[in-house]
């Protein structure tokens, strides 16, 4: 049998999100569990697998599970490793918006034989995420600006849906070994991404070598630790440049950016716009 928690953390009129703990320290499989919404699945801690008719994946750091409702599924874990997820959850109604509005996802949207995907994730979908779930906890926030940032998150997500959807398998020793590695990794970066991090800092607080860390981040996230980095700052950048008054210089040196022309050089790169420019252009 598996234990769990779920508690809802925020409720809108076209969605919820739903903060979901698993306890079990024994591998287990749930019996059949029907999905009722449209749901993306954010990972924050541990594993799950998830098995619809036609796929089995396997849900983890780096990734992002999007699951279509009207379709059984199970799901599975491995030992000692339960999971801690966000849950986007939206209304019917809704999701009948979604498939209207996002052309480049009909295939997999309108396309009653494929029930879930599995996408890889991005620092900037990271760092969405966790804005998002640093505003829920607070349980405080303007539904207002809840709802935009869910809005945001949502065509991110939409826009990344492509046709390759194959990911490499984890092996058992990274699943059991080096996945808390690339969670804790992941979890100092966007807590300390001000700060001037270093190879040595990141792998010393993950209790590992700079060589294998470098390795193992890169096997599960898809990118280095220090791209990585970059993307959360310049998004920060872009949230502060929209947001503030802060000069460029001040948004610079306040992501982590210890030069104001690579801060500028890397955000026209990034964002195709020089950072004075994007104070005129809404978030």
């Amino acid at each position: 049998m598996m234990l769990a928690d779920v508690h809802i953390m925020h409720q809108s009129d076209f969605y919820k999100i739903t903060d979901f703990k698993c306890y079990c320290d024994v591998c287990s499989v749930s019996a059949a569990e029907y999905n009722e919404s449209l749901c993306l699945s954010f990972i924050r801690k541990g594993f799950f697998g998830y098995r619809t008719f036609r796929r089995h994946d396997e849900v983890h750091a780096g990734r992002i599970l999007i699951s279509k409702p009207d379709y059984e599924h199970v799901a599975s874990h491995i030992d000692g490793q339960p999971d801690i997820t966000t849950v986007f959850e939206f209304t019917a109604d809704f999701f009948k918006q979604i498939q209207d509005q996002y052309d480049q996802g009909a295939w997999f949207l309108k396309n009653n034989d494929i029930h879930s995907l599995l996408l890889q994730s991005s620092p900037e979908l990271d760092y969405l995420h966790n804005r998002i779930w640093k505003k829920v906890e607070k349980r405080n926030t303007a539904h207002l600006q809840i709802d935009e940032m869910v809005m945001e998150l949502l065509d991110g997500v939409m826009n990344i849906l492509t046709r390759t959807t194959n990911f490499p398998v984890l092996t058992d020793s990274v699943k059991q070994f080096h996945l808390g590695t690339v969670e804790n990794a992941r979890a100092y970066i966007l807590e300390n991404f001000t700060q001037n991090i270093s190879l040595q800092q990141l792998a010393g607080h993950c209790l590992v070598s700079p060589f294998h860390f470098s390795r193992i981040f890169k096997s599960i996230m898809n990118i280095s630790p220090h791209q990585y980095l970059k993307k959360v700052r310049l998004n920060h950048a872009k949230i502060l440049l929209t947001t503030t008054g802060q000069s460029v210089t001040d948004v610079a040196f306040a992501c982590g950016f210890n030069s104001l022309e690579h801060f500028v050089t890397a955000y026209r790169l990034r964002f195709k716009i020089n950072p004075s420019a994007q104070r005129k252009i809404p978030v």
